[in-house]
Formats: structure tokens, C-alpha cells, sequence
């Protein structure tokens, strides 16, 4: 009679064990469900590109904003940001937003990339206000949504 009690108890105590083991598999795999809507959900924060321009007759340049995690800047049409410059490679930089930041690197351009007048050698974070050089061409950087699209700055 302990023998068959005991066989029942073992019988009992594995299908307990399994049950938890696929409950708790079970929560593993909502919360990693969960997680990966939350991480396809996140955008990267708006980023607004302005041309620093010589001269306010040349102001027609309008203000470009991107909301993708990778911004290509340089000469060639294909590029996110156009600037029509000869001292700006064709493809001269990346924006890239990595870590909850936006990072600026120069893509071995001919004449460098600056930011806030000292050359980017390494990707570097970029802040809101910061101005970068693209050859002889400067642009304002402007981040979040607060970004103010009604100005051009002079240099």
C-alpha cells in the first residue's frame, strides 16, 4: 500500500514540477514578447539639420528634419542631407542615433568633418545647438522636438 502511495505522490510532485516549468517559460516568453514591442516602439528623437548660411540673401535653404535612426550627409543627391558644395565629399558623414544618443561620424571625407570647430576623427554624441562643418559649409544641429524651424543663423 506505501508503494502505491508513493508512486502516486512521485507522479504527483513531476506533474507540479512540469507545470512550473512551463509556467514560468511561459512568462519568460510574454516578457520577451513585451520587451521587443517596447524596443521596436522607440523612435530616436527628431533631428533637425539647418544650413549656416554667408549671406541672408542666400537664406532659401529650409531646415530638414529626419526622424529615422541613420542620417547620411554629403554632396550626392542620394544622400538624406544634400549640401550642393565642392569641398563636401559625396558621401562626407552619418548621423546615427546608438544608445539612446546621436552620434555624428565623419565617413573619410576629403576636406573633414568639425564639430563645434574641432575635427571629428571618432564618432562623437551631438547635443542640441551644436554646429557642425561639412568642408567649408556649416550647419546647426537641433534635437528633440522643441527644434525651432523658423530661423537661419548667419555665421
Amino acid at each position: 500500500m506505501s508503494a502505491v502511495i508513493l508512486l502516486v505522490l512521485r507522479i504527483f510532485l513531476a506533474i507540479l514540477l512540469y507545470a512550473f516549468l512551463g509556467f514560468a517559460i511561459y512568462i519568460m516568453m510574454r516578457d520577451l514578447r513585451q520587451q521587443g514591442e517596447l524596443l521596436a516602439a522607440r523612435q530616436p528623437p527628431p533631428i533637425t539639420l539647418m544650413h549656416l548660411v554667408q549671406e541672408q540673401a542666400n537664406s532659401q535653404a529650409r531646415p530638414q528634419q529626419y526622424t529615422k535612426p541613420v542620417v547620411i550627409l554629403g554632396r550626392e543627391a542620394s544622400c538624406d542631407f544634400s549640401v550642393d558644395d565642392q569641398t563636401v565629399s559625396s558621401h562626407h558623414a552619418r548621423l546615427a542615433y546608438r544608445k539612446q544618443q546621436w552620434w555624428l561620424e565623419d565617413l573619410a571625407s576629403t576636406n573633414g568633418t568639425f564639430l563645434n570647430g574641432e575635427a571629428v576623427t571618432n564618432p562623437v554624441v551631438i547635443t542640441h545647438g551644436d554646429e557642425v562643418r561639412l568642408g567649408t559649409k556649416g550647419l546647426r544641429i537641433e534635437i528633440g522636438q522643441g527644434a525651432n524651424h523658423h530661423f537661419i543663423k548667419s555665421s
